[in-house]
């Protein structure tokens, strides 16, 4: 058995397959790879691409302003009106007491008081102010660098302020790699004894039951030269065009400020002069330069009053996670090849959305690593691809070239040395200029052929067609179905649809189409290389509709001279053997004789002008048609009389329309026609001919009042040798109204005939109009 017979039974896989069965192996070798891949890219936080998606993610998920939290600044304007800082520690003992007045629910003093004042008495009204108020917070601060052979410390407020304060806790921020703050501890400090951040002490006394009852984060403690961390929480930072409400400090202790401005609300007391207090370089630095420590304050306070928190999502969840949507678009692009761009761009739209929707919900999870997982699965992918295509498109350019050459093979351009991509598409470009060429040598081939041929699919939908056929057929058929084109045509045994073969069940037949051409209907299945299984049909309508004619005119023939000329003349011969025996010849023999011949004359004289009327000798020229006509009525004028049968014309202007005519063979038919009326017409009856013209048309009608011809006989007036019942008794061949077909088909006319039996007959003749 071949090798193609092999491949088309299944038992042996094409060259497609085998490539795409190694894609596929291959395929799931760069799975194992990029899998773990992207884990190691979603372990590693140190990328830049993290925190960059984190900070233009974060703007789809802002957050408003918590009306509870206001800022009182120290600020240029302060500075102005109280002097240059620090200031003595009393003026922080009245603003205090300004607050506790109000009735503020409690106040975060970011200001570093780890140093006695100037005074001890500044100090202790200080002391006595944060006593008085009870709901004041103070930050603690860490040392900057571990002495040699310590542990890092933290550095508290002098006691006499810290025994007073409510309570203690840091305000350090976290710096990432970039040097931009976005996260805090929330609770840090020495192991022994951590402190929890300073704004987490403020959002506790906010309410009785805190929407966060355990602090935010993960509470796997970090240990570095001493100093625990933990719970770390990214800082939900309001949008850029937002601004936490504040009024200066000057104005508070003045009393300027409405204390209903104050009542009830969470006061952060800190600085925001430049080149005063802590600033830190954070995402909103891009427009709005380095934000105060005390705005960061508030923007973790106001994250925490409307439970919007942000953790980042642990690391073995987040791995798990990158490696998923990776692994979705693996399988993806092995499932959906061709729509690879677009599965790719929804995998990577699809991790971008869901890292905004977990960012709302309060999860940080980074799409860089999958992001970078799937690009890399993709480029990985249609390199792969293009290197299959380009194996079997040299595979079938070679098996291509090898065989044989339809046409002599045409000079194209070379390829370019060293680059295989251009070598191949120089190599498919002349192979589909082959391709082309034969398919057009072909095609012209088959649109020229003498016999209308088509080609359908297995299904007999027309695929081509040829000139001929769409001749045989009046009109296109491509897309038709050949069953039902042949059934219309008339195939026989094709008589309802439902019950219609199958197209190779169609048998190789010679039949009489609808038109009454005879066809020889022949099919053929096209065979693939590779299979026994037909992808197509070529059926084949060889006309032999001259052959036949032909046939029937030598049969004609045949009758005509072993018939009806040797009738004549064998009666002739009788006649003369008799008058041979008698010894006198009686002068009605001689009449007999006389009739023999010229009925043989006649039989000649009809038979000679048949065969000139279907001959291709035509002169034509142009001919006024009234002209013809009254020349047919001279040669019938004598039969008429013969007959006393009254013949008569309405030849008017319109009568003398120009017709192209052979001017002799016209006027014979015209003739026939006149001769026809007046034989079957009885004595002194009337015999017309009316001749008129319509748009591009020339009407001639010609009237009698004779037998009439029955309907049933109609339909065969116009063949040859036909004579019918209303004919008897009447001398006739059958012949003339042949002759008369003849000449009208010729001269691209129609006729027709009306007649109702016992009234008469009307033949009717169009000649198409000359244009002037």
């Amino acid at each position: 058995m071949s090798v193609w017979r092999r491949r088309a039974e299944g038992r042996e896989p094409t060259q497609a397959q085998r490539l795409f069965r190694g894609l596929v192996r291959e395929w799931l070798w760069v799975s194992l790879i990029l899998l773990p891949l992207t884990a190691v890219l979603s372990l590693s936080h140190g990328l830049a691409l993290n925190n960059l998606f984190y900070d233009n993610l974060r703007r789809f998920t802002p957050l408003p302003v918590d009306p509870r939290i206001l800022l009182v600044t120290i600020d240029d304007y302060s500075l102005q009106q109280l002097g240059r800082w620090p200031w003595p520690r009393a003026i922080h003992g009245q603003l205090l007491d300004r607050l506790s007045a109000a009735e503020a629910k409690g106040v975060l003093f970011d200001v570093i008081l780890s140093e006695p004042g100037s005074t001890v008495e500044n100090d202790t009204r200080l002391a006595a102010a944060l006593c008085r108020a009870g709901n004041v917070f103070l930050p603690v601060l860490r040392q900057g660098v571990a002495r040699y052979g310590q542990d890092i410390e933290e550095i508290p407020p002098v006691p006499l302020l810290r025994n007073c304060a409510r309570g203690l806790g840091h305000i350090n921020a976290e710096a990432d790699a970039d040097g931009t703050v976005r996260s805090v501890y929330l609770r840090e400090g020495p192991m022994l004894a951590p402190r929890a951040q300073l704004t987490w002490l403020l959002y506790q006394l906010t309410e009785a039951e805190p929407a966060f009852p355990h602090m935010p984060g993960p509470g796997e403690p970090r240990v570095a030269q001493g100093w625990l961390r933990s719970n770390p929480v990214r800082i939900p930072f309001i949008s850029a065009d937002a601004g936490f409400p504040s009024v200066p400090y000057v104005s508070v202790l003045r009393g300027e400020v409405p204390p209903e401005l104050l009542r009830d609300r969470l006061i952060l007391v800190g600085s925001t002069a430049p080149g005063l207090g802590d600033r830190y370089v954070t995402p909103q630095s891009g427009s709005q330069g380095t934000t105060p420590g005390v705005e960061i304050q508030a923007n973790l306070l106001n994250g925490l009053l409307q439970h919007r928190s942000v953790v980042a999502l642990g690391q073995w969840s987040g791995m798990l996670l990158s490696m998923a949507l990776t692994a979705v678009l693996l399988g993806l692009l092995l499932w959906r090849p061709r729509h690879a761009l677009w599965i790719t761009l929804g995998c990577m739209g699809l991790g971008l959305a869901g890292s905004v929707l977990m960012l709302r919900l309060g999860y940080w999870w980074s799409p860089v690593a999958s992001l970078l997982g799937m690009l890399l699965a993709y480029l990985i992918w249609n390199w792969r691809r293009l290197s299959v295509i380009l194996a079997y498109f040299g595979w079938e350019l070679a098996r291509l070239d090898s065989e044989p050459k339809v046409l002599p093979e045409r000079r194209r351009s070379q390829a370019p040395a060293g680059d295989v991509l251009q070598g191949q598409i120089v190599a498919l470009e002349q192979a589909l200029s082959r391709t082309r060429d034969t398919r057009r040598f072909i095609a012209d081939g088959l649109e020229y052929l003498p016999v209308a041929t088509l080609i359908s699919d297995p299904d007999g939908k027309i695929l081509l067609a040829n000139r001929n056929a769409r001749e045989v057929f009046a009109h296109s058929l491509v897309g038709e179905g050949l069953i039902a084109q042949l059934a219309a045509l008339g195939y026989p045994g094709l008589t309802e649809p439902a019950l219609y073969p199958r197209l190779e069940q169609l048998p190789a037949v010679e039949f009489r189409d609808v038109q009454q051409r005879s066809l020889r209907m022949e099919l053929a299945p096209l065979l693939p290389v590779d299979s026994d299984t037909a992808i197509g049909w070529l059926l084949s309508l060889t006309d032999l509709s001259v052959e036949r004619d032909a046939e029937q005119q030598r049969s004609v023939l045949l009758r005509f001279l072993s018939h009806d000329l040797r009738a004549p003349h064998s009666a002739i011969l009788a006649l003369l053997d008799v008058q041979r025996h008698q010894p006198a010849t009686p002068r009605q023999v001689y009449g007999q004789i006389e009739q023999q011949v010229r009925r043989a004359l006649a039989l000649t004289e009809a038979f000679v002008q048949l065969a000139k009327a279907e001959s291709e000798a035509y002169q034509f020229e142009p001919s006024m048609f009234a002209m013809l006509v009254l020349d047919a009525f001279d040669q019938a004028t004598t039969l008429a009389q013969l007959k006393d049968i009254h013949l008569e014309h309405d030849l008017d202007d319109e009568a003398e329309g120009l017709v192209l005519a052979d001017q002799s063979l016209l006027t014979r038919a015209l003739f026939n026609l006149l001769e026809n009326a007046i034989k079957y017409s009885p004595v002194e009856s009337r015999v017309s001919v009316r001749v008129s013209c319509t748009p591009g048309w020339l009407r001639c009608e010609i009237s009698d009042e004779g037998r009439g011809i029955d309907a049933a006989d109609l339909p065969q007036l116009f063949g040859q040798y036909q004579r019918f019942a209303s004919a008897k008794g009447i001398d006739g061949l059958g012949l003339g109204l042949s002759m008369v077909k003849a000449v009208v088909d010729r001269h691209q006319g129609r006729i027709s005939c009306q007649s109702v039996v016992g009234r008469g007959s009307c033949f009717i003749l169009e000649l198409p109009l000359l244009e002037e």
